[in-house]
């Protein structure tokens, strides 16, 4: 950025003197143009220096003024006047109103055509620019050879504040600092910056413009101004590129020269991404196979923890699988918002996971946007840590997490059995509006496992087990039902079954004989035992409507 300023302190343009005290000369100078023109605000590009001898404006002081307000308001960068040949001195009341703006007014000297001055003052400040765009380019050669050669992301930050001289840092979509330049261990001053007012800050802003940098200050005291640069590589939660005292970075700077450094840090969060989807896919895979109940036939255990040692699988006694789903999936809409989400979940799981769980292993579910977790031993307060990995995120990022776990399973081969119950689990959770994130496999009744099969079936199994017993009319068989059912309970203990009943021991012996008789095979036999007691289960409901 070439100001005023610099111009006028360059021992060549030193015969160019300010005419007004209060003028502004930290504007900025893009380009420089003549004119004789009252209405030549209409056709200026901004920032532009425009040279003039006002012979338009001679004895007319007020419409100067009015041509003054016209270029501030563009704005331009100043206006110098060459005195003599139209008018010889500015009026009081055009210097009056020039100061009221901070408006720059300088004199051209009289001996200096303004044809030769543009030429000088345009070669200046194209030099200008084309210093300022080798240096970005250096940069982005800089840049590109360390992400050629595999640098990190810590790398690039690193250099990018060596460059700049200046505090650096980069914050990841969850709001953390996952890099940060040398200059943070070398003044810890910044370290209470970024912890007690720059991360606060930027939490606030997460959600709203995330395609524009923004400025703000922190330390009120020593107005330390701090710039935000998102790196665009998503449009919903993107990285920020952190930059301290970014208004006094010296020259040469440009915000070319940035862009070049965010563009290197862009095509390295790009290739981060890739190699991430590659290593899903190859989970996604192995998840697959192992959850496939045919698949268990053909190989057993050992082949199995063979085969997946590359990924984690160990010999245990337990396993468990957690279905990670999200809440309200049917409502995004967006793909891209559906896959960055998807994608800073396995990032979030994945740390959070290797931090809270031993030999915990996390996979994509093939053709779905939610993940398994293996478990490969019993976790205490598994609920506890399962809701801090859920608040956590949380409290980040507007993504809520639900979790579905199945029943414990002692052998590899078995683990699609978990798997299975923790589908069933959130197949279940998603018709309802459940308030609760932690979801555990309820294990079905005798009625539950048998809901397919046809009613016809069901009542032929339970009359050919219980004959009249199954629906009983008179009053003795609903007794002698009634007594069954106890006895079975007690297992087959006549003394508990009379107490339970409030009869006489004989009493209980009389009705399990007379029921013997019905079933013509003794109670006690283990096949006829189940039988029975799964049939009362069946008809129990129907039993008592009977009644």
């Amino acid at each position: 950025m070439t100001t005023l300023k610099e111009i006028l302190d360059l021992p060549r343009f030193s015969n160019i003197h300010v005419i007004n005290k209060q003028a502004d000369l930290s504007r900025e100078v893009e380009t420089i143009e003549i004119t004789e023109t009252p209405d030549v605000a209409l056709y200026l590009p901004k920032n532009t220096f425009l040279l003039t001898t006002a012979m338009a404006f001679q004895n007319n002081p007020k419409m100067l003024c009015d041509f003054i307000h016209s270029l501030n308001e563009l704005p331009v960068a100043g206006l110098g006047i060459k005195l003599g040949r139209f008018i010889s001195e500015l009026d009081a009341e055009v210097i009056a109103f020039a100061d009221k703006l901070n408006f720059p007014l300088l004199q051209i000297p009289s001996t200096v055509t303004l044809g030769t001055l543009s030429h000088q003052l345009l070669s200046y400040v194209w030099d200008q620019q084309t210093d300022k765009l080798y240096y970005a380019l250096d940069i982005q050669k800089k840049f590109s050879n360390l992400m050629i050669k595999g640098a990190d992301l810590r790398t690039l930050v690193s250099h990018l504040g060596t460059v700049l001289k200046r505090p650096v840092m980069l914050v990841n979509p969850f709001t953390e600092i996952i890099a940060e330049s040398k200059h943070f261990q070398q003044d810890l001053s910044f370290a209470n910056y970024h912890q007690h007012q720059l991360i606060p800050y930027l939490k606030n802003r997460q959600h709203t413009d995330k395609e524009a940098s923004f400025l703000f200050e922190i330390d009120n005291d020593n107005k330390l101004l701090v710039t935000v640069f998102p790196i665009k590589m998503n449009a919903y939660f993107p990285y920020l590129l952190v930059i301290f005292k970014a208004d006094q970075i010296p020259y040469p700077f440009s915000q070319f020269a940035i862009e070049q450094a965010n563009t290197v840090l862009l095509h390295t969060l790009y290739k981060n991404l890739k190699v991430t989807e590659s290593k899903l896919k190859l989970r996604e895979g192995f998840f697959s196979q192992l959850m496939k109940k045919t698949s268990q036939n053909k190989k057993p255990a050992t082949n199995w923890l063979d085969y997946g040692k590359d990924y984690g699988l160990v010999r245990s006694s337990t396993y468990t699988i957690i279905l990670v789903h999200f809440e309200n999936e049917e409502s995004i809409i967006d793909n891209n918002l559906e896959a960055e989400r998807y994608h800073l979940t396995y990032e979030w799981l994945e740390r959070q996971l290797s931090h809270h769980f031993g030999n915990a292993l996390l996979f994509p579910v093939k053709d779905t946007h939610y993940y398994g977790v293996l478990l490969q031993k019993t976790e205490p307060k598994l609920k506890n840590k399962l809701s801090l990995i859920h608040h956590q995120l949380k409290e980040r990022l507007p993504i809520t997490l639900h979790f579905s776990i199945g029943n414990n399973v002692n052998e590899v081969t078995s683990i699609h059995f978990s798997y299975k119950e923790a589908l069933e689990t959130y197949k279940t959770i998603a018709q309802t509006t459940s308030l609760e994130f932690v979801h555990y496999y309820q294990t079905k009744g005798f009625k539950q496992l048998i809901e397919n099969t046809p009613l016809e079936q069901v009542d032929h199994f339970c009359t050919t087990t219980l004959k009249k017993l199954a629906f009983p009319i008179s009053d003795m068989d609903k007794e002698l039902r009634k007594t069954l059912k106890t006895f079975l309970e007690s297992q087959c203990d006549i003394t508990l079954t009379a107490k339970l009943l409030f009869i006489h021991r004989n009493t209980v012996k009389y009705r399990i004989a007379k029921c013997e008789e019905i079933f013509e095979t003794p109670i006690n036999d283990p096949n006829l035992s189940l039988r029975l007691r799964l049939a009362l289960e069946l008809t129990e409901e129907e039993s008592l409507n009977e009644k």
